[in-house]
């Protein structure tokens, strides 16, 4: 839950900087939320909301009075797949209510996973993301999250090595879990494993990566155009929020206000 904190931060964040926007899109962490990934026999297109709803609060362990749904569905071969998030309310309305109390309109709301898959255009895989005091590892499958874990690291962002060390026994403990949780996907050293984040600004880090991430380690491509030495491989979740995504019932401030849904 946030506290004064973020909007005292977020209020300095502008006013420093000289910012004028006054909408924001937020990436959060994956605490307070629950997804699910299944399948939904043909129905027709006017009652597939409400059969999502109805097989997310079967799947969901939570009040469906206490949550906000986000979901999507894409054709499959005998009906439909469906990939829905459900956030709970008090945390979301709390986050809005920080960043507004700061100047902001929220525009948008989406998880830092989802967010990122977007940003650094995996679809199939795993990223990595090393930010200065956490990192957030995704496993994508055919376009869709299957897992993901954002996990804070103990050593300071200046103990560049220690964090590095912590990054290497992390991903290969999530990697064992994933193994047992997910045994239908193959995760092997010919998986790809996308960096972002500090390993561009670590000498020589994607090649340290190498030596100590038993993948294939790649490097993803911005998609955007930017200013030189911009450092776009440490905002690829940022860029994730640029993009639109099909989601339907999303974490989204209604214009009244009282209604918040899923990015």
């Amino acid at each position: 839950m946030p506290t004064p904190l973020l909007t005292a931060a977020i209020r300095g964040a502008l006013e420093s900087g000289g910012f004028v926007a006054t909408h924001a899109r937020l990436a959060i962490a994956e605490t307070g939320t629950a997804f699910r990934d299944f399948r939904l026999p043909a129905v027709p297109a006017s009652e597939l909301a409400r059969a999502v709803m109805f097989e997310g609060r079967r799947q969901v362990p939570m009040d469906a009075a206490d949550v906000h749904f986000a979901w999507h569905a894409i054709r499959a071969t005998t009906g439909y797949a469906v990939y829905l998030v459900a956030a709970r309310r008090d945390m979301i309305d709390a986050i809005v209510a920080a960043v507004s109390s700061a100047g902001l309109q929220v525009e948008r709301i989406d998880l830092k996973p989802l967010a990122l898959a977007r940003g650094m255009a995996v679809s199939d895989g795993l990223l990595l993301e090393w930010a200065g005091a956490e990192a957030t590892l995704v496993l994508m499958v055919k376009g869709r999250p299957r897992f993901f874990r954002t996990f804070a690291l103990d050593a300071p962002a200046d103990d560049a090595e220690g964090q590095l060390e912590e990054l290497t026994h992390a991903l290969n403990a999530l990697v064992k879990f994933m193994r047992g949780t997910a045994s239908d996907v193959p995760i092997t050293p010919a998986t790809t494993l996308a960096l972002g984040g500090r390993f561009a600004f670590l000498p020589d880090g994607f090649q340290r990566a190498e030596q100590r991430f038993d993948f294939t380690v790649t490097v993803p491509a911005t998609r955007f155009t930017s200013a030189q030495n911009f450092p776009w491989q440490a905002h690829f979740a940022g860029l994730g929020l640029l993009l639109q995504a099909r989601w339907y019932d999303r974490l989204t401030p209604a214009e009244g206000g009282d209604s918040r849904v899923a990015a």
